[in-house]
């Protein structure tokens, strides 16, 4: 009996190691010319790439990565050196690929891995449109320099010809994600076209839009399956928005920002792990800019509601919230107590002006090195009129400090309590880049907090000419 339990016991193991194996998948990657003695895998998070495995020079000069498996279908990049490397995508199957160091996306052949074989298909073929595009686009630009006629029927047959490569492109990848449905490539190579106007009125007779401007910004995002997470492990996701920001976003103005946020994350709501990385990436985007109102609407619609359902301890961005709505044009600053370099005390309340100007700034601060000169300008501009200024260091070295203000001879109130970014001040202003700036009136209320020295002219015009 106890021979039998031994015996199953060890086929038991042999079978779960050979399934192992069996199910085990390697890269094989071999770059005639490169002599180096290991290269590194780097897996793709967005807009983060981290090295994740070294593979080692093997005897036949390939080197090899094993079960990659266990590894998250997704882009990654098979980095030699900062001129050599590739980017591939891995899902569950053997990679073979052989190239030649001296012109290695043009001669890459991948000899196993139906993925990768359909990405490195579509990429020469696109170079080569790009290629004939540009011929093309050459010898149009000399018919029209020497007939001044755009609809020469040479260049008429020219752009015909380019239009048929181009939807050429199209039809290849509908083409492989038809006869491959479950690869990841054609979905991926879909994700980075831009949505065509003509198609989807040519799909929606009754629902056409006359602009392309209005088509796009209502569906940029049709070609990315934003239920698919394996779009995390791409840059897909983060192109897309940023190409979208910076389309949308235009110009930059709080609505506009507010109009993208709302777009992408409502596209993304169908999955929760691509909601929690568009929301931290619009996080990341706008938490240390000047669109404060931006991130009270990201914190007030989005992330406190999700993540308080969740669990997650929203304290933090909670109390940022409800700084940045206390510190808004109409609500009455924070008072300020500090001394200057002689150890006097100087009280913002009880100083006594028509207009107030602010500047939170820091003596290794190359921005402000840059500001300094213009603020201090302005002051002297306006101070007989009834301003006074507040140079406020964002210092904790008291002779740096001293030294900053005979290099710019400020003749402002120059105070700081010189505990640098420890100081109190930084988290009850809500200061996250410096110079910071702020205008308030005779009664301390905040009048604006300026994005530019044309901002502070026109509050202070305003401010010191009421009677």
């Amino acid at each position: 009996m106890k021979n039998k339990l031994i015996l199953v016991i060890v086929l038991l193991t042999m079978f779960g190691l050979n399934n192992i194996m069996a199910q085990s998948n390697t890269l094989f990657y071999n770059l005639n010319g490169f002599k180096g003695d290991k290269v590194v895998l780097f897996s793709t998070f967005g807009d983060q790439v981290k090295p994740i495995d070294t593979a080692y020079r093997q005897s036949t000069g390939a080197y090899v990565f094993f079960n990659i498996n266990l590894l998250a279908t997704g882009v990654y990049t098979v980095y030699f050196n900062d001129s050599l490397y590739t980017e591939l995508i891995i899902n569950k199957e053997d990679i073979v690929i052989r190239a030649d160091a001296k012109n290695l996306m043009a001669s890459i052949q991948v000899l196993k891995s139906q993925e990768n074989k359909i990405l490195f298909d579509y990429w020469n073929y696109a170079i080569e449109v790009k290629d004939s595009t540009m011929i093309y686009e050459y010898k149009i630009r000399k018919i029209e320099l020497k007939t001044y006629d755009t609809d020469d029927a040479r260049i008429v047959k020219m752009k015909a010809r380019i239009k048929a490569m181009e939807d050429g492109i199209d039809k290849y990848v509908a083409y492989q994600a038809k006869k491959y449905p479950n690869s990841f490539a054609p979905k991926l190579l879909k994700a980075y076209m831009i949505p065509e106007i003509d198609s989807y009125n040519q799909k929606h007779p009754n629902k056409k839009y006359s602009s392309e401007q209005a088509f796009l910004k209502d569906h940029f995002f049709d070609n990315i399956d934003f239920n698919d997470e394996r779009f995390l492990q791409t840059k897909v996701i983060y192109t897309v928005i940023n190409d979208y920001i910076k389309t949308f976003g235009q110009p930059a103005a709080t609505v506009n920002y507010n109009a993208v946020i709302d777009k992408v994350l409502s596209t993304a709501v169908v999955n929760n792990k691509v909601y929690e990385y568009c929301l931290d990436l619009f996080f990341r985007t706008f938490e240390t800019s000047i669109y404060e109102n931006v991130m009270v609407h990201l914190i007030d619609d989005y992330y406190l509601p999700y993540y308080s359902l969740s669990g997650v301890n929203t304290t933090y961005y909670s109390h940022l919230s409800e700084r940045i709505k206390a510190l808004k044009p109409g609500k009455k600053s924070p008072n300020i107590i500090l001394k200057d370099t002689s150890g006097v005390l100087h009280n913002l309340y009880e100083t006594d002006a028509k207009a107030k100007m602010i500047v939170f700034y820091s003596s290794d601060c190359p921005h402000c090195e840059d500001a300094l000169p213009g603020l201090l300008e302005i002051f002297t501009m306006y101070q007989e009129q009834g301003l006074i200024a507040y140079g406020i260091a964002i210092d904790d070295d008291k002779e740096l400090w001293k030294r900053e203000i005979r290099k710019f001879s400020m003749n402002w109130t120059s105070v700081s309590d010189l505990k640098g970014l420890l100081s109190p001040y930084m988290d009850e202003f809500n200061i996250r880049t410096t110079p910071y700036i702020m205008i308030l009136n005779k009664d301390n209320i905040i009048m604006k907090k300026p994005s530019d020295t044309n901002e502070i002219h026109s509050t202070l015009v305003q401010l010191l000419n009421e009677i």
